[in-house]
């Protein structure tokens, strides 16, 4: 059922909908999907996210990708999630998650913090109040 709700949900948004559901992740999709850019493509994934990668505890995925990128010779990805913790508790709680997997703290503005091993590994999290909830996006990257 809810196949057909999410596909009917497609059809509309390819046909210049308005908003069809409360779901975040699922209208990106939706919106992604009316302009032409496959829903795999458009959901993403965190199967490829590593697992020395912080996500919060009870946060809500948005959107993650992730790709090679021959320039850099890395793999890299972005989540982007929301949660109901303070952004101070999420950054605490993701660098000491960093720091526990071997990264070292590089840059750090109360906002965001950077932490990497070397060129191998690279990590950023950035943390911002939202309306109801916590903003934050967490960029990775690992030499292939």
């Amino acid at each position: 059922m809810r196949g057909a709700v999410i596909g009917l949900a497609f059809l509309a948004a390819a046909c210049g909908g308005p908003k069809t559901t409360d779901d975040p992740a699922a209208q990106n999709v939706i919106d992604a999907a009316s302009k032409g850019t496959p829903a795999a493509v458009a959901a993403g994934t965190c199967a490829d996210k590593p697992d020395w990668v912080p996500i919060y505890k009870e946060a809500k995925i948005i959107s993650c990708t992730s790709g090679d990128v021959a320039v850099t010779g890395k793999r890299s990805g972005t989540v982007i999630y929301t949660d109901f913790a303070t952004p101070s508790s999420i950054l605490t709680w993701s660098k000491q998650q960093a720091m526990a997997s071997g990264l070292a703290l590089s840059i750090e503005d109360g906002k965001s913090f950077s932490a990497a091993q070397g060129d191998a590994r690279t990590l950023r999290v950035m943390a911002e109040s939202g309306t109801a909830r916590t903003n934050v996006t967490v960029n990775w990257g690992v030499k292939n």
